[in-house]
């Protein structure tokens, strides 16, 4: 397995650990969650039909590094969908669908499941499962979005 920068949600975005002047490594799979849900295009995903002189809305890897590999590319769906989906029981399917359009791009890498938990009108609690693609590794991600607040204010790694 590789080793990642360890990034952490301190309510008002992606943060670097660093500890002692220098960058904390990770191997562990929570950033690529952390970034397909998170990645920061909120307006629009990659199409591929984009033309060059036009302004991009969509996270700017997925052109330069994924170009033609939209199964590869980050899109956000989830952070898209916790903003604009009313929080009932129909919008709670939705935003759980999101969730795993965004987990899509570790197919091959990680087995993943999502559950949607409503805990008031503008709280979500989501569960992401990972298991190794040989049942091996486990682990399980959770944390509440507020709505109001349009941030995290709960992570947990289990």
């Amino acid at each position: 397995m590789s080793k990642d920068i360890l990034l952490y949600e301190n309510g008002t975005g992606g943060e670097m650990k660093i500890i002692s002047g220098d960058l904390v490594l990770t191997e562990i799979l929570f950033n690529q969650v952390y970034l397909a849900f998170f990645g920061g295009n909120l307006q629009a995903n990659t199409k591929g039909n984009e033309l060059p002189d036009q302004q991009r809305f969509d996270y700017w890897a997925n052109s330069l590094l994924f170009n033609g590999q939209p199964a590869k590319q980050f899109n956000s769906n989830l952070e898209r969908a916790l903003g604009e989906t009313v929080y009932n029981s129909s919008g709670r399917i939705e935003i759980e669908n999101a969730a795993k359009k965004d987990l899509e791009v570790l197919n091959g890498i990680v087995n993943t499941d999502v559950e949607v938990f409503i805990l008031s009108e503008s709280r979500l609690k989501v569960t992401v499962y990972l298991s190794g693609l040989n049942n091996n590794e486990q682990g399980e991600l959770q944390f509440i979005w507020n709505n109001a607040k349009q941030e995290i204010v709960i992570e947990e790694q289990i």
